[in-house]
This record gives structure tokens, C-alpha cells and sequence, in this order.
């Protein structure tokens, strides 16, 4: 009898826990198992979900919290003529809620997959952001307790999660990259550029924790010849554009938005810059790895150095004048960054979509 694999993730965008459960869920063996994904009002992967044979079942609430109440009837719906069945939520607020409510059954495995920082429970936004974290954080040791299985996307992150919580997990790299994405003859390592004019390059959703405004300031402050292009869309795009205009950086700083395929622009680009303030697994950073683009990255206290093996593969900065001092110092010797490129790169194709695959599986048949 097939498995009954239901992925429950209460946003279903183009981001990366998205991009991550989308790869996962259309290479999956259909002969092993029904696949079900369950979000709310929107799923941007529905019509390539539904050609790979696999059920998408969309609830329409704001928020998560009442989602999961609809959640408990349709997965008791699901198993109730299977004997193996699991749930797979995603995302530390997702995983908490399914923790709290969702009802334990013999036939029922829960799995959480965590996919950011449990840093970012210690970074706040506003008062509101505040207290719900701290909520959160005291929530976590209790009732993680009642899942079979959490699975984090670093080794980073597994370690915090013991040594913070007292919870033990396995580790599941992202599949980053399916293998595909770039042809074999531009595998090569990226050579360093001799323009007169250098072009800098990131690429994220537009919302506050990806704190795009620091690379922004410090291509203000840097009087080199250097542009940026911002790949992505998102809440803070407008607020994002005003600081553009406020620095009088129109013609240096470019949002271009949203790119199904984000390679064309990379292989154009002399350097990668990541800013977030928590990151989980980047894979836009691994992606830029993989084509041998130099990297300048924030220590987002996830799997960046995993990624950039602790510095070796590329340059990660604590503050926003360790990054201005990066930039510099790429512009007048791009060498020293090219070689920590190169060792970046190799590593890249770790993070591949037939390990990722493989791995979970087997993590399913130990539960």
C-alpha cells in the first residue's frame, strides 16, 4: 500500500521553502506515495502540481491559526483508510501551530521541516513582532516534543535547536539546485573582470529580514564605479525604491523584480551580495556558487557556512562597515575573491535535488 505523504505549508510562494517543497514533492517516487499539499488561499505551484499527478487542497483563511482547525477534518479525511500516513509541515510558526492543534492518530506521523533560524525568534520588528516571538520561543520545548521527526536544513541550525530547546533532529540540505539548471560547458569558474565597470547582484524576496537598504547604503558610500541589480519581489519594494531616490542612486541601483530564471543574470554579474539578518539555507547563494560568482555574505546564522564553507568559499561580513570595506576591497582586487569562488562552486553541487530526494526518503522509512 502507498504512503500518504500530506505537506502542509500555509504560504505556498515562489520563495525558497516553496521552491524547496515544489522540487521535492514532483521528484518524488508516485508508486511509493500519494502526495497531498494542503495551504491557504494560494498555491503558486498549483497547475505543475496537478500535472505531476499530485493533489493540491487550498483553504481559504488569513490566517494560520484558523487554517489548521479545516486542516484536522481533511487530514482525517486522507488517512482514514490508510495505515501509513504523514504529515510534513514547514516553517517554525506552521510547525508550532500543527504541534499545538493538529490531533495525534496511531496511523499519523508528524514531521516538521524547519527552514529558518531560530535566531529570527530573537530579531524583532515591531512590539507586535516582539511578543509573538517570545511566545514562540517558550512554546517550542514544550510541544516539538509531540512531532516523530524534525528535520532542519543545516547542520547549524540542528545544533541551535539542541543546544537552545533540548530537541534532537536530523539534517536535509535544500534542494538548491537540480543539476540542470546551467549547461556542463558553464560549470567552469567565473574569471575575475577587467571592466571599467563593475556590476554587483543579489537576488531575494523584498521583505525587512533580507535588509537589502545595508547594500544599498554601502554602494552609496563607495565612490568606485559599480552598479547593483535587485532580483525579486515583495512587501518592501516601495520603501526600497524611496531609499533609492533619497540617495540619489537611480542609475546605479537597478530593482529589476521578479526572474523565473535568475542565471542569465547571474553569469552578467561580477559579485553576489547576500544581507539578510536570518537566513535559513539561501539557495539564490548556492545558485550564485554554482555558476563561480564571487560571494560577499551576511553571517545570517543559518546554513551560510555550510554553503561558503566558514569562509573559505566566500566572504561573510558581521555589520554594515565590514560589508562597505568587502566591496571595497573586491573592486580593487577581485583575484583573492575568485579563488574562494572556485572552492564555493565544488561544493555547490552538494546541494542537489537527487540527494535531497534520496535523503528524505530514507529518513521517512527510519521513522
Amino acid at each position: 500500500m502507498k504512503k500518504n505523504l500530506i505537506f502542509f505549508l500555509a504560504r505556498f510562494g515562489k520563495g525558497g521553502a516553496g521552491n524547496s517543497v515544489f522540487k521535492l514533492c514532483c521528484s518524488l517516487d508516485k508508486k511509493k506515495y500519494n502526495i497531498f499539499v494542503i495551504c491557504m488561499n494560494n498555491c503558486a505551484y498549483k497547475k505543475e502540481f496537478l500535472k505531476a499527478g499530485i493533489k493540491v487542497i487550498i483553504i481559504n483563511s488569513s490566517r494560520a491559526l484558523f487554517a489548521v482547525f479545516f486542516l484536522n477534518k481533511i487530514i482525517s479525511k486522507i488517512i482514514e483508510n490508510s495505515s501509513q500516513n504523514y504529515l510534513i509541515s514547514n516553517i517554525n510558526y506552521t510547525n508550532l501551530l500543527c504541534s499545538i492543534f493538529l490531533k495525534k492518530r496511531i496511523n499519523l506521523k508528524f514531521v516538521a521541516i524547519e527552514r529558518t533560524p531560530f535566531k529570527e525568534l530573537e530579531i524583532y520588528f515591531s512590539l507586535i513582532d516582539r511578543i509573538k516571538k517570545i511566545l514562540m520561543r517558550s512554546l517550542i520545548p514544550i510541544f516539538y516534543k509531540k512531532f516523530d521527526l524534525v528535520i532542519c536544513n543545516s547542520h547549524y541550525l540542528g545544533k541551535y535547536l539542541k543546544k537552545k530547546y533540548g530537541i534532537f533532529s536530523k539534517t536535509l540540505f535544500p534542494p538548491s539546485i537540480t543539476g540542470y539548471e546551467i549547461n556542463r560547458r558553464q560549470k567552469n569558474k567565473k574569471s575575475f573582470s577587467k571592466k571599467s565597470k563593475l556590476k554587483l547582484i543579489t537576488v531575494c524576496r523584498l521583505s525587512r529580514e533580507k535588509n537589502i537598504c545595508e547594500i544599498i547604503q554601502a554602494i552609496s558610500e563607495i565612490k568606485k564605479e559599480i552598479s547593483l541589480y535587485i532580483i525579486g519581489v515583495g512587501p518592501e519594494k516601495d520603501n526600497i525604491s524611496k531609499f533609492i531616490k533619497s540617495l540619489n542612486l537611480e542609475k546605479k541601483v537597478k530593482l529589476i523584480g521578479f526572474e523565473q530564471n535568475p542565471y542569465n543574470h547571474l553569469f552578467k554579474a561580477d559579485l553576489y551580495i547576500n544581507s539578510s539578518y536570518f537566513e535559513g539555507f539561501p539557495n539564490s547563494v548556492v545558485e550564485a556558487a554554482q555558476v563561480g560568482l564571487p560571494i560577499i555574505a551576511s553571517q545570517s546564522h543559518g546554513g551560510i557556512n555550510e554553503i561558503l564553507s566558514k569562509g573559505k568559499g566566500g566572504t561573510i561580513y558581521k555589520n554594515s562597515q565590514d560589508l562597505k570595506k568587502f566591496i571595497e576591497k573586491f573592486t580593487n582586487n577581485q583575484k583573492i575573491f575568485t579563488k574562494k569562488s572556485i572552492i564555493a562552486q565544488k561544493k555547490s553541487f552538494e546541494f542537489n535535488l537527487k540527494n535531497h530526494v534520496s535523503k528524505f526518503e530514507k529518513i521517512l522509512d527510519e521513522i
